[in-house]
């Protein structure tokens, strides 16, 4: 069998070279290179030039298109960290209610420590056979010796001997674990939880599989500008002609269960700052239409929510 043979790593260079390279190979436009190697040494040649794969010359994709510069870079990746910050209070939001309404019901159904009981959950299986159920309690496990300094941790292993009811319990679940969590819960229990949010099971499932995915660009830092997302939520029919691979459809979606919320208001205004203060962005790239503004305002949540208990009993 003939060896592969692999191309060498690229050498370090320096920031000096960094910016003759970037010039003379690639044709970025860099007028002071004073400046220049403050950009460089903030945020590294690796990452920032992601930021300018729609800003090649089709005919040559190693250059970039006349008058773009390093100044333009730099500006995406600032509008790009701004994005990920306004993001992540909404998602924060979304995860902890989540956590409360999951807590609540599994509580009330099975009592404090049912979630560790096998039989309460769906017997869904990992790839390799194992069941979820008993993969997630291993994490959550591993998590309590993890995080054993808390004082609530602390606490419930002196006090309770280390069992923690499910209201504790969920404060130690990753989102990723929280999505698990409902993967596995049963239909009927599944529908009481995406029932306070007025939409259908399978839809929050969406619902949380994109947020958890989007929450974990944010908190590694990773690009969310320009960038397809591997998971998408549902969109109700009067809003399917915005999906996409893109963030947007993910900003609908969380709209319509947290929009009446301050947080999601603050979203909102903050990303049309961003726009004005970076005008270098172009939010198409991140699935957002003409009208962004108004859709995500929440002039429409009532009308695609349908009538709160309230309004249904003044109709009545």
């Amino acid at each position: 069998m003939k060896k592969k043979i692999y191309t060498p790593v690229k050498p370090a260079r320096s920031y000096e070279e960094q910016a003759r390279r970037l010039t003379d190979l690639h044709g970025l436009q860099i007028d002071d290179l004073q400046k220049a190697h403050r950009i460089l040494s903030t945020v590294n040649y690796y990452r920032l030039t992601t930021y300018g794969k729609h800003l090649r010359c089709e005919e040559d994709p190693e250059r970039f298109l006349p008058g773009v510069s390093l100044d333009t870079l730099y500006a995406l990746y600032q509008f790009d960290m701004g994005l990920r910050h306004l993001l992540l209070p909404v998602l924060e939001f979304f995860e902890v209610q989540l956590r409360a309404k999951i807590a609540y019901h599994l509580a009330i159904t099975y009592g404090s420590l049912g979630y560790m009981e096998e039989e309460n959950f769906r017997a869904l299986t990992l790839p390799n056979g194992s069941l979820i159920h008993r993969n997630l309690m291993g994490k959550f496990k591993s998590e309590v010796r993890r995080q054993r300094s808390l004082p609530f941790v602390r606490h419930h292993n002196a006090k309770y001997g280390g069992k923690f009811p499910i209201w504790a319990a969920v404060e130690l679940f990753t989102f990723g674990m929280l999505a698990s969590l409902y993967e596995i819960m049963r239909e009927a229990d599944q529908r009481a939880v995406s029932r306070d949010y007025g939409i259908k099971p399978e839809a929050l499932s969406r619902l949380i599989s994109a947020s958890v995915n989007v929450r974990n660009i944010c908190a590694h830092y990773n690009r969310l500008y320009n960038q397809p997302l591997a998971e998408q939520p549902d969109l109700p029919p009067n809003l399917r002609a915005y999906e996409s691979d893109r963030l947007f459809p993910l900003l609908l979606a969380l709209r319509s269960v947290c929009g009446r919320e301050r947080v999601y208001g603050q979203l909102v205004r903050g990303i049309a700052q961003l726009a004005e203060d970076f005008p270098e962005a172009d939010l198409s790239l991140c699935g957002f239409p003409p009208e962004w503004k108004r859709l995500l305002s929440g002039a429409m949540v009532a009308e695609e929510r349908g009538p709160s208990m309230d309004d249904s009993k003044k109709m009545e």
